[in-house]
């Protein structure tokens, strides 16, 4: 057999072992989320003790009370380099320097993670850009590893204040990312960590559905449905139940199975979209859109960004405390530049609908025909009704992707629904699932937006948390076998110092829905190098949908990253067999390969990055 001959750097090896495992001391999470961010540690004695989980309390200047996390949100200065500040400073700051008009040089990104979800074969890299809220870019690795660096600086800041002599080599830092990432998405935030300056052997990529299961099952009252007493943590071996994982940016579903009193399996392949908590700020966004017209949308972003920035704050709290059982109405603040920007349009001869509107007031009732909008003066007043209708989106999604999860089961039963994620804490959509599935409980935790968080710090205590997981896709590597005339196409034949072959040959490791135990490898295969004075060998990692794919060049087959090892000094590398094994079922693809000959041992994190 011969390995594909691409060239590509080699990845950075990864060989986490049991004895470095053991040397750490705290065991620390950083949640990077899409509209909010934090961090969270505890020590190794205070997890042997079952001791409280530390997690940073934010606060921010628009409001009095502490957050257990901090906004998502960089500001950049105008080197493209240089984090000013970051999470609610970052706003406070802009929001100053967009008052004294010294803001156009900046970079500040919100809601920037989402930048990073796509389909499991599209290629990421290094110079990926992100978009920032006034439309300049940067390269995405540097937004994500300034963000890090700042939340893990932060952190250590506050470890050295108690613990006098800790090393940054006495932590295990685990980044948490959702579930439904791709390999190449995952691989990123890897390599941001590492540009953040966090040790290679110290970090874990953690999924976010199964950090917060991990913390729920640790504790009864933190996860307990007071209705039917169902609780998280007494669940029998062998209960199923799902994860539902709301966050800003994404909506996470994973089904989990009790397999001990410590560890779970997952039983579904995770699924999900990008329909969280923002997608009804998005709503209220396309509500302005369609009152001034997407240009003057944009006009008042650009010119009046104090009052922008305050109106979506002032819709972020609004949307965050809303209880349709509670109140009929919502009340907002809203700025009069506004207005002044709408009359601009009025005046406008390119448009002209708006041409025919007498006032703002008109423009409102053309979208609202039951009178559940009134605008005085500086305040606008929304019906609850009307209000909820920004909700309905992201509620929809969520309840469809419960739906799909749940026909995937094929009428297994269910023990509960375990919500967590920020946006898990809208009484809305608590509403929404109870009253769509009456006949599963609905589990909340309390502080269900830091569930996550703490989940992560025991994740990275307990790794192997997750015993088993579904495999999402068909893996392998491109290599070559003996050509066979009239069995393999002409166009594939090559001739190398090892006789004549046939390339392109997809060496199956793992199919898809093959339930695989993590932090083991699945398949060994013997691989040798192709050329006699060859001194390193590269694999392309392919992934299919196809249950057996034949040709890696096959339909819905794509390289989605790449491994490289160096071989050892060898008069003929062709006599030099190397056995070749992966691990595809932790968070990240795992490959090892030994040198028959030497014994040589290498244990590598796969490449996305092109």
């Amino acid at each position: 057999m011969e390995l594909s001959a691409l060239n590509m750097a080699t990845s950075a090896e990864c060989d986490i072992t049991s004895d470095q495992a053991d040397s750490k001391i705290i065991f620390a999470a950083i949640d990077l989320g899409t509209s909010y961010s934090g961090w969270a540690f505890a020590s190794k004695t205070d997890l042997d003790r079952n001791s409280t989980i530390y997690v940073k309390s934010w606060y921010s200047t628009y409001t009095s009370n502490s957050t257990g996390k901090t906004s998502t949100c960089a500001l950049i200065k105008p080197d493209g380099e240089t984090l000013d500040s970051f999470g609610y400073e970052a706003e406070s700051r802009y929001d100053d320097l967009v008052t004294k008009k010294q803001h156009q040089a900046y970079f500040f990104f919100k809601n920037f993670k989402t930048g990073l979800y796509g389909k499991y074969y599209q290629p990421l890299n290094t110079g990926m850009k992100l978009v920032d809220q006034m439309g300049r870019v940067l390269p995405a690795i540097n937004v994500f590893s300034a963000s890090i660096r700042f939340l893990a600086e932060d952190m250590f800041s506050d470890l050295k204040r108690r613990f006098q002599d800790i090393r940054p080599g006495d932590i295990r830092w685990v980044i948490t990312v959702p579930a439904i990432w791709t390999d190449q998405a995952k691989y990123l935030m890897r390599e941001s960590a590492l540009q953040a300056g966090l040790l290679p052997d110290s970090i874990i990529i953690a999924l976010e559905p199964e950090a917060a299961s991990v913390y729920c099952r640790q504790l009864d009252v933190c996860a307990i449905n007071r209705d039917s007493g169902v609780a998280l943590s007494s669940l029998k071996i062998g209960s199923k139940y799902l994860v539902l994982d709301a966050g800003g940016g994404t909506v996470d579903l994973t089904v989990h199975e009790v397999a001990s009193s410590k560890t779970v399996k997952q039983i579904v392949t995770a699924s999900g979209n990008v329909h969280g908590g923002n997608a009804v700020n998005k709503e209220f966004e396309k509500f302005l859109r369609t009152t001034l017209s997407d240009e003057k949308y944009e006009q008042f972003k650009r010119i009046e960004t104090d009052d922008w920035l305050y109106l979506m704050g002032e819709f972020e709290s609004k949307k965050k405390s809303f209880n349709p059982k509670e109140q009929d109405h919502v009340n907002m603040r809203f700025p009069h530049s506004f207005k002044g920007i709408y009359e601009s349009n009025k005046r406008s001869s390119i448009l002209k609908r708006i041409i025919k509107t007498k006032s703002l007031d008109d423009a409102f009732r053309e979208i609202d025909t039951g009178n559940e909008i009134t605008l005085k003066r500086d305040k606008i007043t929304f019906t609850s009704h009307f209000f909820s209708n920004f909700f309905k989106l992201a509620t929809l999604k969520a309840i469809h992707e419960i739906k799909k999860i749940i026909e995937k089961m094929q009428g297994e039963t269910l023990s509960c629904i375990l919500m967590v994620g920020g946006f898990s804490e809208c009484i809305l959509l608590q509403q929404a699932v109870k009253t769509e599935f009456p006949d599963i409980p609905v589990v909340v935790p309390v502080e269900a937006s830091t569930a996550v968080l703490k989940g992560a710090v025991l994740y990275g205590y307990y790794p192997p948390v997750i015993s088993e997981r579904i495999v999402k896709y068909t893996y392998g590597v491109s290599g070559s076998a003996e050509f066979i005339p009239g069995a393999h196409p002409i166009e594939k034949r090559v001739v190398t110092d090892n006789g004549v072959r046939c390339k392109d040959i997809f060496f199956k490791h793992v199919t898809r829905g093959e339930l695989v135990k993590t932090g083991e490898s699945q398949r060994t295969k013997l691989f040798v190098p192709q050329y006699r004075d060859q001194r390193t060998v590269k694999w392309d990692i392919c992934a299919s949908k196809l249950e057996n794919p034949r040709y890696t060049t096959d339909k819905d087959c794509h390289v989605i990253g790449r491994v490289t090892l160096n071989l050892s000094g060898t008069d003929d590398a062709t006599n030099n067999q190397l056995e070749v094994s992966f691990a595809f079922g932790g968070t990240e693809i795992v490959v090892t390969a030994k040198e028959v000959k030497t014994g040589k041992i290498v244990k590598s994190v796969v490449s996305f990055l092109e």
